[in-house]
C-alpha cells in the first residue's frame, strides 16, 4: 500500500513537471507566430506608406510626401522599404537645396542607408549622390574662397580709385597754381621791361 502511494505521488510529480515543461515550451511557440504576424503587418503597413509617398511625389505634393517618408525613416527599419524611403527623402532634401542644412540632411540620410542597409539595391545610387554632394561642397568652398579674394580685390580697387580721384583733384589744383604762377611771371617780365624802358628814356 505504501509503495502504491509513493508511486502515485511520484507519477503526479513527474506529470506536473512535464506539464509545466510543456507549457513553458509551448509559450514561445504561441508568441512567436504572433510576433511574426505583427512584424509582417508592420512591414505591409510601411510598404503602403511608401507607395502613398510615391504617389504624392508624382502629384508634386512634396510636403506631404516628405512627412510620410520621414515617418517611415523614424520608425523601425523594414528592408526594401526604409532604405528606399531614406534615398527618396535624401533626394527631396538635396533638391530643396535652400541651405547648408538641407544638404547636410540629405548626406545624413544617405550615410544611414549605406550603414544600415549595405546590400540594398539603393546603395549604388546613394554612393553616387554622396559623391555628387562632396563635389558640390568642394565647389562651394572654392567659390567662397574666390569670393573672399574678389571682395579683397574690390576693396583694394575702391581704395585705388579714391586715391586716383584725390590725385586728380591735386593735379587740377597744381595745374591752376602753375597757370597763375606763369601769369605772375609774365606780369613780372612785363614790369621789368617797362621799368627798363623808363630808365632808358631818362
Amino acid at each position: 500500500m505504501k509503495r502504491i502511494c509513493i508511486l502515485l505521488l511520484f507519477a503526479v510529480s513527474i506529470g506536473g513537471c512535464a506539464g509545466t515543461q510543456q507549457m513553458d515550451e509551448a509559450s514561445p511557440q504561441v508568441s512567436s507566430p504572433d510576433r511574426n504576424l505583427a512584424t509582417a503587418k508592420f512591414g505591409t503597413s510601411q510598404k503602403r506608406n511608401l507607395a502613398t509617398a510615391k504617389i504624392m511625389l508624382q502629384e508634386n505634393r512634396i510636403t506631404a510626401a516628405t512627412e510620410i517618408l520621414s515617418g517611415i525613416c523614424s520608425a523601425k527599419g523594414v528592408p526594401d522599404v526604409t532604405d528606399e524611403a531614406l534615398f527618396r527623402l535624401a533626394l527631396l532634401y538635396y533638391d530643396a537645396g535652400q541651405g547648408k542644412n538641407d544638404v547636410n540632411q540629405a548626406q545624413q540620410h544617405l550615410e544611414r542607408l549605406i550603414r544600415e542597409y549595405p546590400s540594398s539595391s539603393w546603395r549604388n545610387h546613394a554612393d553616387s549622390l554622396l559623391d555628387l554632394i562632396a563635389t558640390l561642397n568642394r565647389k562651394i568652398r572654392n567659390l567662397r574662397g574666390e569670393n573672399l579674394s574678389l571682395t579683397r580685390e574690390n576693396k583694394e580697387l575702391r581704395v585705388n580709385i579714391e586715391r586716383l580721384r584725390n590725385l586728380r583733384g591735386e593735379n587740377l589744383s597744381l595745374t591752376k597754381e602753375n597757370k597763375e604762377l606763369r601769369l605772375n611771371i609774365e606780369k613780372l617780365k612785363s614790369l621789368d621791361i617797362e621799368q627798363e624802358l623808363k630808365e632808358r628814356s631818362r
